[in-house]
């Protein structure tokens, strides 16, 4: 008699069946994000199909204006992640001297 019952729901902290991100999940979403990128992205190229004149250093030629500014993205893509790329590996670098000299090489907390 000295239990007592709850109504109502009960609080879990681990997740019911069915709710846990799996990878499959994770790639489903995925590609449902990819997928939604290029019907905009087709979209895009369909109503920019006018041709324009396109100089870079020395080429010279007319593109479709779509297919220009998806290169000036692509290559500002490249040069971001170039960029990116040099500073992760530099803070790597930093990091295993840190590793190799021991825990009384690190800067002090002012």
């Amino acid at each position: 008699m000295g239990e007592s019952t709850t109504t109502g729901a009960t609080e879990t902290t681990e997740p019911l069946p069915g709710e846990r991100r799996t990878r499959l999940s994770g790639a489903w979403t995925a590609i449902v994000i990819g997928l939604v990128a290029l019907v905009i992205i087709l979209v895009f190229i369909l109503q920019n199909g006018q041709k324009v004149e396109v100089t870079f250093l020395v080429f010279k030629g007319q593109l479709p204006l779509a297919v220009a500014l998806l290169f000036a993205l692509i290559l500002g893509a490249v040069i971001v992640f170039a960029f990116g790329a040099a500073r992760i590996l530099q803070l790597r670098m930093v990091a295993g001297r840190a590793r190799k000299k021991g825990p009384a090489s690190l800067p002090q907390a002012d």
